[in-house]
Order: structure tokens, then C-alpha cells, then sequence
């Protein structure tokens, strides 16, 4: 019989096999629009690379004034339990996570680039010092698996972010996730 951490683990595990499935099925499947703001001969791995390291250095911080260099004025950011964010809102939503866990740093994992599309997967790490998503700090060490997915126009900046959380796993680490039920 499996333990209450195990189903969280679990849980957490095929959040993040999903998150990946999703993001590989959108890029294989989502064809850039024809349009003058999709890029004519895509992104280079390299490319690819120096953004993950800007995207990264916005973390080093925090440090989220980078966004300004990599992101369009008209950027619109989808992240977990927020509204469509412009590039100010997503500054402000990376800042509360800052609030939250005021050491907390980035780990690039993985970078998958696919035409005018970037995949990073991320891991963020640190301390539960403040509050976050209305819970008191705890304290606690946290791992938050992470992936972005990127669009971005024929300059290079990016237009669009679809962000996937394992917010579960997050909330179990604090104590916060609600235990099982018999």
C-alpha cells in the first residue's frame, strides 16, 4: 500500500510527464502563423541557448528588468494561478515568487528549440521564507520543476510563454497540499 508522500510523489512525477508530453505535442503539432511577426528561418540552437542563459540571469537576483531585453512590449504570459500576464505582470509575478522565497535560484535543465519555439525545463530552488499563494512562511527547502514554452517574432523576442508548474508538489513540500482521506 502505497504511503500518502508516495502518491504525492507519484502525482507529482506524471504532472511533469504530462507537462512534458504537452509541450513536445505543441511544438510538433503548432505550426507558427504566417504572419510578419513569426520568424522567417527560425531559431538556431545557439540562439536557443544564449536566450536560456538570459532567461536564467533573470534569476540571479532576481534581476527581472532582463525581461525588457528578451521580451516584446507586447508579450503575453499564461503561468499557473494567474491572469494572461503583459510583460510588467510577469515581472511582478516572478518578484512575488521572490516574496515568497527570497533565496530561490533557477537551473536550466533542458533547452529544446523548434522554429520561432523554445522549450526550457527549469528547476527553481530554495527557502519558503515569505508568504506564497496566501500560505505563512514555513521554512522548508522546496524543488519547483518547471516548463516554458517560448514564441517569439522575427527579431527575436519573445512574444508569447506558456508556463507549467508542479504547483502540487510545491504545496506538498510546505505542508500545504490537503493529506488523503479515508
Amino acid at each position: 500500500m502505497y504511503t500518502f508522500r508516495w502518491r504525492l510523489k507519484i502525482i507529482s512525477v506524471l504532472s511533469m510527464m504530462v507537462a512534458v508530453l504537452i509541450g513536445f505535442s505543441f511544438l510538433k503539432l503548432q505550426a507558427a502563423p504566417a504572419s510578419q511577426d513569426s520568424m522567417e528561418t527560425g531559431l538556431t540552437q545557439d540562439e536557443a541557448d544564449k536566450f536560456a542563459e538570459k532567461f536564467n540571469a533573470i534569476f540571479d537576483g532576481p534581476n527581472v528588468d532582463i525581461a525588457d531585453e528578451i521580451f516584446s512590449p507586447d508579450f503575453v504570459g499564461h503561468a499557473p494561478l494567474a491572469p494572461e500576464l503583459d510583460r510588467d505582470g510577469w515581472k511582478a509575478y516572478v518578484e512575488g515568487f521572490y516574496a515568497a522565497i527570497s533565496d530561490m535560484k533557477e537551473e536550466v535543465n533542458q533547452v529544446i528549440v523548434s522554429k520561432d519555439r523554445v522549450v526550457l525545463h527549469v528547476t527553481y530552488t530554495g527557502t519558503h521564507d515569505g508568504l506564497l499563494f496566501g500560505i505563512p512562511a514555513t521554512g522548508k527547502k522546496i524543488s519547483l520543476d518547471g516548463i516554458g514554452i517560448f514564441s517569439f517574432d522575427k527579431d527575436g523576442l519573445v512574444t508569447e510563454n506558456w508556463a507549467v508548474l508542479d504547483v502540487v508538489g510545491l504545496l506538498a513540500q510546505i505542508g500545504a497540499f490537503p493529506p488523503a482521506t479515508k
